[in-house]
Formats: structure tokens, sequence, C-alpha cells
């Protein structure tokens, strides 16, 4: 699954600011995709949700937007 190791350190890295600002919980991610990374949207999103099971974004909606370019980038996350 080429997606999990897009995914996973996105993850780690807002569970961790997350719980270091005290959040709960996690209820919408929001991310810019590049369209050079090959990912298609649907798969990108369950990828996400399988992975994030257990964690402070098990619960959490993923917003995509895409752009030329071969990155993921976290635009935002919201805290509860």
């Amino acid at each position: 699954m080429h997606e999990s190791h897009l995914i996973e350190p996105v993850i780690k890295g807002i569970s961790a600011h997350a719980r270091k600002e005290g959040a709960k919980s996690i209820s919408k991610v929001r991310l810019k995709v590049g369209t050079l990374t090959g990912v298609k949207e649907d798969s990108l999103k369950e990828t996400f949700a399988v992975l994030a099971k257990g964690t402070i974004l098990e619960n959490a909606g993923v917003e995509i937007t895409f752009f030329p370019g071969s990155r993921i980038e976290v635009i935002s996350f919201d805290v509860e």
C-alpha cells in the first residue's frame, strides 16, 4: 500500500503535536496532496482511516486538496 508510508508520518506528527497541546481528539484534518504522489483521494482516505484506528485521529474526517507537487502537507486540524 503506497499510501501507508505517506500517511503514517502525517498521523504520527499530528498525534504528537495535538497531545503536546492537550487535545483529547481530532475531528478533522485538512491535507494538501501533490498530484505527483500518484495517490487517489478515496484510497488515501481509506488508508488514513485504517492507520488512524486506536489513535487520537480515529474519528477524524479528512479534507484533501490536490496541487501540482510531490509531497503531502498538513494544512490544519481541528481538536476537541
